[in-house]
């Protein structure tokens, strides 16, 4: 009788175990479909934010060279983006690191979990 409690005792600890490494699976699934999609999201925004500002900078060339003269404007607008760049490139840990850490705390560490 011994024998069989000890036999369904181990049975049942390694469904346990098969039930808890399938959780696991699940939510790093769930985790990882989730970081994925909100990358891709901030990319595609990214994208469609680099296209407008492309369209917007090409139109205030476009004001400039005829206000000011053709290479001046070109000037004018290339010095504003390289200012712009030099501020994400000083503040680029801050910037992204950070979202994405935030980011992949939230979906890997799920504060809402039954747990």
């Amino acid at each position: 009788m011994a024998e069989k409690s000890l036999e369904k005792l181990a049975k049942e600890a390694r469904e346990y175990a098969d039930l808890r490494i399938d959780e696991a699976k699940l939510k790093a699934t769930r985790g990882l479909s989730t970081a994925l999609g909100q990358t891709l999201a901030y990319l595609l925004i990214i994208v469609v934010v680099a296209i407008v500002l492309g369209l917007l900078s090409f139109a205030l060339l476009q004001w400039l060279n005829s206000l000011v003269g053709a290479p001046w404007g070109t000037l004018i607008v290339a010095g504003v983006f390289l200012i712009v760049l030099v501020a994400l490139w000083v503040s680029r840990g801050k910037l992204f690191r950070d979202i994405f850490v935030k980011l992949f705390i939230d979906v890997f560490y799920d504060t809402d979990s039954d747990e």
